[in-house]
Formats: C-alpha cells, sequence, structure tokens
C-alpha cells in the first residue's frame, strides 16, 4: 500500500492536470509548489503499488510539459505578434509625422 505522501503527490498530479486543462496557471503553480516537496521527500524503497502511482506520476509529468510548453508557444506568438503590431503602427505614426 502505498504510503500518505504518495498518495497526496498522486491526487495533487491529477488536480495539476485538472488545473492546466481548465488554463488556470495560478492554481496548477501553487499545486506544483504543494507537490514538488512530497515527491522529493519519497523513500526508495515502494511497495508494487506505489511504484504503480509513481509511475503514473511520470507518465502526468509528461503531460504536464507537453501542456506548459504548448501553453509558452502559444504566449510566445502572441507577444511576437503584439511587437509587430506596436512596431507598424511605430511606422505608421512616424510615416505621419514626415507629411
Amino acid at each position: 500500500m502505498p504510503n500518505e505522501t504518495l498518495t497526496r503527490a498522486y491526487e495533487l498530479t491529477r488536480t495539476l492536470v485538472a488545473a492546466l486543462d481548465a488554463g488556470d496557471y495560478c492554481v496548477a503553480a501553487e499545486l506544483a509548489d504543494e507537490r514538488s516537496p512530497l515527491l522529493m521527500s519519497l523513500g526508495r524503497e515502494q511497495s508494487d503499488t506505489g511504484l504503480a502511482m509513481i509511475r503514473e506520476i511520470m507518465a502526468m509529468n509528461a503531460a504536464i510539459m507537453d501542456k506548459a510548453a504548448a501553453a509558452r508557444n502559444a504566449i510566445s506568438s502572441r507577444y511576437n505578434d503584439a511587437q509587430r503590431r506596436v512596431a507598424a503602427a511605430g511606422q505608421y505614426l512616424a510615416t505621419e509625422q514626415l507629411r
């Protein structure tokens, strides 16, 4: 039977994935902060059930990283688009001042 710490880390990981799916990045960050010390405190010796939970956490972590990368890329793209629009507006204004 897995220990309480591992069970809590597993529950937090599932909730973290759900928060990311909902786009609630603030809650996801809080959950990650709460979960991290739990994962770091896990001992080396685990039951078969505990090892299975750890494997599931690892799989969910891979999904979390994919979602985080996709969100980062989307934000970066929006930022770059905004920068181009600002530059274009600046060029327009500069051209208007030359008239």
